[in-house]
């Protein structure tokens, strides 16, 4: 078994939504706990809503960008895919094509299925652009049409 998926899923889909969620979680929870003397100079009421804002915008972000990450491995005749609660296995017929996109200096594969899986029709990873321009040579039907 061959992993297609980048050492940093890990990171960005399991450590950084946990850190994100407690720590600022608690960090605004402690803002609409305290009172008002501990802000000094800045306005409380503005404080604790810009506060609220920040983190519900970082949630919302990490929610529609890393979470939609997934661990990616393939062996000759199948393709394994894990947010690391769940694994499905598809055949690799399964698989309409491959593409890849530059995301904030990261290579971003995503394979596409011919039918809606567990995870969606699209199924989106961290790789290296040299394993993704390896696995278009080895499957050339993968070319994006």
């Amino acid at each position: 078994m061959e992993r297609l998926s980048s050492n940093a899923t890990l990171f960005l889909n399991i450590f950084l939504p946990v850190f994100w969620s407690v720590f600022f979680g608690a960090f605004t929870l402690g803002v609409f706990l305290a009172d008002e003397i501990y802000f000094g100079f800045l306005p409380y009421a503005s404080f604790r809503w810009a506060t609220l804002f920040f983190y519900l915008t970082g949630l919302a972000v990490i929610y529609f960008t890393f979470l939609r990450l997934r661990r990616v491995e393939m062996t000759a005749d199948s393709l394994y895919i894990t947010n690391y609660f769940k694994t499905a296995r598809y055949p690799i017929g399964a698989i309409s094509y491959l593409e890849w996109r530059r995301w904030f200096g990261l290579s971003l594969g995503i394979f596409h299925l011919h039918a809606k899986g567990i995870f969606g029709q699209k199924i989106l990873f961290l790789g290296k652009k040299k394993v993704i321009d390896q696995l278009h040579d080895a499957y050339p039907e993968w070319l994006k049409p």
